[in-house]
């Protein structure tokens, strides 16, 4: 009995241990709420939590904006807060005042956070007085674990690139080592066998007829070939555009202007080839078929998605356009339904053609 009562005390002496702060959970789950939704949805709600966990008035997170200079921004108290000009900026895991900021009255903390490839994020808190020690201490431990987060979903982008950069090279290798081969075997053979027959009317027929139907079929097989070669190759959607409009650019006479609004990280990898693959499909029609003079291609974030548009001023669809053929209609609506996409085609108002690619979040 004496025992037990000793330990009842002993028990009742010892320290509560407090519960873990709510962010932390934030945290845990970020990186497959990252997965599922995509986009900045996932981070800005990280950043509320943050602010209350911190009982601050505003949290920014700065990212690299890709290869380019700058930050790419997300969340409040960055505009009005520019300490990333004026500041000595933190090293990862650092934790510091804006001493210019201070000077003025106000009260900026910079967070710097690890990023991908060595590369460095930071997070910018506002206070509205000198944040006490507990503030600060929480700011670190954030710091630590946000980091980790971005640097590992950053890897991890990357990773899934050059996976499925692999997985297109080895189909564009198997159809040229097979499938490509042999249809052009029998492109030579059919014209062996037209001279073997000579000029019989039913013959010459039926060899016209199919060697028409091997050099379509060459044809496509060769276009799949290539955009089974067309890979991110660890570029961002937005290095891969720019290039793709100056390839189109340079093989034609058409002037494009590209306008893309759509942040660095803002779609998942799996979409971003098919993305680029639907523009890339709807420039070479252009390019073919349109008598265009200028081409707009513009993509833009939605409340909830982004959309995708490619505008000319050619002489817009045939009124009988069949669903597949030469124009690649059927593949560019099977790639926008692999990424749960909707893609409209239709010829406007006073000439031309729009393409649009709309995607909304479940």
């Amino acid at each position: 009995m004496i025992p037990l009562l000793l330990r009842t005390l002993l028990a009742l002496r010892q320290p509560r241990q407090a519960a873990p702060p709510a962010y932390r959970q934030a945290l845990l789950e970020l990186p497959l709420r990252l997965l599922q939704q995509g986009g900045d949805a996932p981070l800005l709600a990280v950043l509320a939590q943050l602010v209350l966990a911190l009982e601050a008035e505003q949290a920014c997170l700065l990212l690299p904006k890709g290869s380019a200079a700058g930050w790419r921004r997300l969340g409040g108290g960055a505009a009005d807060a520019p300490c990333v000009e004026h500041a000595a900026l933190p090293a990862a895991g650092q934790v510091q005042l804006c001493r210019d900021c201070l000077a003025r009255g106000r009260f900026h903390v910079l967070c710097g956070l690890q990023h991908a490839e060595g590369r460095k994020a930071l997070l910018l808190v506002s206070f509205a007085s000198r944040p006490a020690t507990w503030q600060r201490n929480q700011l670190r431990d954030i710091a630590r674990r946000l980091g980790e987060v971005l640097q590992a979903f950053a890897e991890d982008r990357r990773l899934r690139r050059r996976e499925l950069s692999a997985e297109r090279g080895l189909l564009a290798r198997e159809l040229h080592d097979s499938v490509a081969q042999q249809l052009g075997y029998l492109q030579i053979r059919t014209a062996r066998l037209h001279g073997v027959l000579g000029d019989a009317r039913q013959a010459e027929l039926m060899l016209e007829d199919l060697r028409h139907t091997l050099h379509g079929l060459h044809r496509q097989v060769r276009e799949l070939i290539s955009g089974a070669r067309l890979t991110m190759d660890g570029r961002t959607l937005r290095q891969a555009l720019e290039a793709s409009v100056a390839e189109f650019a340079r093989n034609s006479s058409c002037v494009f202007s590209l306008d893309n609004r759509l942040p660095d990280d803002g779609l998942p990898a799996q979409s971003e080839l098919q993305v680029l693959q639907i523009v890339r499909e709807a420039l070479a029609n252009v390019v073919r078929h349109s008598h265009a003079r200028q081409v707009q291609i513009r993509l833009w974030p939605t409340g909830n998605g982004f959309e995708v548009e490619v505008r000319d001023d050619g002489v817009g669809l045939p009124a009988d356009l069949p669903d597949s053929g030469h124009f690649g209609l059927s593949i560019m609506r099977e790639r926008a339904a692999a990424i749960g996409a909707e893609l409209l085609i239709a010829s406007k108002d006073g000439g031309g053609t729009r393409v649009q690619l709309r995607w909304r979040r479940p």
